[in-house]
């Protein structure tokens, strides 16, 4: 009879096994947790009731819902430029010390965030199969119904920049003004209709998984998105551009709007052909517009001619995204093409423009937690 072997024993000092991801045996959460709000636009912007996300293991994003419904319309409706995606006139979501995370701007802002942004397959909401915008002299004109998604994780691969929201006391908030009846709609319809708007919370939901990290990696870095205006822009233009710097940037943006018509069209005419950003005395990019158009198009697979239309590239709206990094698709990236970036470094653009314009700049930048650095996660 064979005596039983004993189990090995550890050796003194050995070091304990390593934790396996955060995102093994972390399930995703989305639900609404009662934010409805039905508001008739109005002769000015309304502001909407503060939104709290309910306290869940780590925010993800959130998002947000609109639906309109007309009904015995007679008139021949028109949208604005960049509606119904522009329906709220001011979008900003901030910590619980009131200092934003994601704006202040514009929903129509806020649709290209997730139209460029790399946060899902398909991050263009008017490409949605739930996506609805009547115009026209039918019975329900002015009709419309969006998903607009708010992001706040960086990666879902990983979960990182996921933020914890656990304390029911300390919170955060999402703003939301609705635009007004004139600013959605160029001729409106008979009668106004309410915009229902209600919110779903995207968490992630960490049970007790023995051997995996409790948190996402480098826990606590946040992303930002920041917008900045330069208004009058005319002519041969060379300008310096601050927005993030001093952080790792993970993407520029740039919209541009005729101010005589108000419009991206007008703005895309307008806009410098060709630009160039010179960085710490680098040209760094110095494109004509058809080029730039045709990287992005590659870029978001984005292949449909016509400008404002699903899976179709903006007129005046071109980016530069930092994060093509861990595969051929925007997002998913391994953060190792972050422009890294420190206060007061040259990072100009040039251009000379064609017409009276205001630029909107908008930064998206890492803000890394103490003794982490991108590349790492």
């Amino acid at each position: 009879m064979s005596t039983p072997t004993a189990p090995p024993q550890a050796k003194p000092g050995a070091q304990a096994p390593a934790l396996a991801r955060f995102r093994s045996g972390t399930q995703r959460t989305l639900s609404s947790d009662g934010y409805v709000n039905s508001t008739v636009p109005g002769a000015s912007a309304q502001d909407l009731p503060v939104y709290n996300p309910s306290s869940n293991n780590y925010l993800r994003g959130l998002w947000i819902q609109a639906k309109c419904t007309t009904s015995a319309n007679a008139a021949t409706v028109v949208f604005g430029g960049d509606m119904p995606l522009g329906a709220y006139s001011t979008v900003v979501f901030q910590d619980a010390n009131e200092k934003p995370i994601v704006g202040p701007f514009d929903s129509y802002t806020l649709a290209m965030v997730s139209k460029f942004g790399g946060y899902q397959n398909l991050g263009d909401p008017r490409a949605s199969a739930q996506f609805v915008a009547t115009a026209g002299s039918g019975g329900t004109g002015g009709s419309f119904q969006e998903v607009l998604y708010l992001p706040i994780e960086i990666n879902l691969r990983d979960g990182f920049g996921a933020l914890q929201n656990q304390s029911s006391a300390s919170t955060f908030q999402l703003k939301l003004t609705l635009a007004a009846s004139t600013a959605i709609y160029t001729t409106p319809p008979t009668t106004l209709a309410a915009v229902q708007t209600t919110i779903y919370e995207d968490g992630w939901w960490k049970g007790n998984q023995a051997g995996a990290s409790a948190t996402p990696p480098q826990a606590g870095s946040t992303q930002y998105w920041t917008r900045g205006t330069y208004n009058g822009i005319n002519g041969s233009q060379q300008f310096q551009v601050s927005q993030g710097l001093g952080y790792p940037i993970r993407m520029y943006m740039l919209l541009n709007y005729d101010i005589s018509a108000n419009t991206r069209a007008a703005g895309d005419t307008d806009f410098p052909d060709p630009f160039q950003l010179i960085f710490k005395g680098t040209s760094e990019w110095n494109v004509s517009k058809l080029m730039w158009k045709d990287q992005m198009s590659r870029w978001y697979f984005y292949n449909n001619t016509t400008a404002d239309t699903p899976l179709g590239l903006e007129n005046g709206v071109y980016v530069l995204p930092y994060h093509l990094t861990f595969d051929l698709a925007p997002g998913a990236e391994l953060a190792d093409g972050y422009k890294r970036t420190n206060q007061g470094d040259l990072n100009q653009f040039i251009g000379s423009w064609n017409g009276n314009s205001k630029l909107f700049v908008v930064a998206n930048y890492v803000a890394f937690a103490p003794g982490a650095a991108p590349g790492a996660n």
